[in-house]
């Protein structure tokens, strides 16, 4: 009697009862394989994304150093999307500093401005950004002269990288 009086009636076996029943058989059968799903699908990626470093890091260094290229007097545009797009991702030994999907050098735009976009606190050199990019010919039989804030410098590839500094490469054949 208790039953009828909450509306449900295990012994109820009209056509809607019957319908009811099966519906929450039905939903128990899909619905627990789902979550089951969802649930190993989150831990997945939960373990994922600690290995790649990403639960827990923040940006902690961002500058913007400025750079730009001539080669045989000629100016040299410097693509969008180096250290992020792989074909203009050639060295990948600095990934674990980076953002995710991005080098912790890297560009946006082709308007030369680098983007040192760091997890973790530590000096980034010109010759790191040659290589994450991996375009720039400076090697035998060229003249290379370089430039930051218009003095010249003659060990370019260890030169650290600082923000807003201007950095001029000019580059020709011997």
């Amino acid at each position: 009697m208790e039953n009828e009086k909450e509306g449900t009636n295990r012994d109820d076996k009209s056509y809607f009862a019957v319908g009811r029943h099966k519906r929450r058989k039905n939903m128990l059968r899909i619905g627990i394989p789902i979550v089951g799903a969802l649930m190993v699908l989150g831990v997945v990626l939960g373990i994922q994304a600690s290995e790649q470093g990403t639960i827990g890091t923040k940006m902690v260094m961002h500058i913007h150093p400025q750079i730009s290229v001539s080669v045989n007097g000629q100016p040299f545009i410097i693509p969008e999307n180096v250290g992020i797009d792989n074909a203009l991702w050639k060295d990948h030994s600095l990934d674990k500093y980076g953002m995710q999907g991005m080098s912790p050098l890297h560009t946006h735009d082709n308007s030369g401005t680098i983007h040192v976009e760091s997890m973790v606190d530590r000096d980034y050199t010109l010759a790191e950004f040659v290589n994450v990019w991996g375009g720039l010919d400076t090697g035998s039989g060229k003249i290379l002269k370089v430039t930051v804030n218009g003095q010249p410098i003659s060990d370019w590839k260890s030169h650290i990288l600082k923000d807003k500094e201007k950095i001029s490469f000019e580059i020709s054949q011997q």
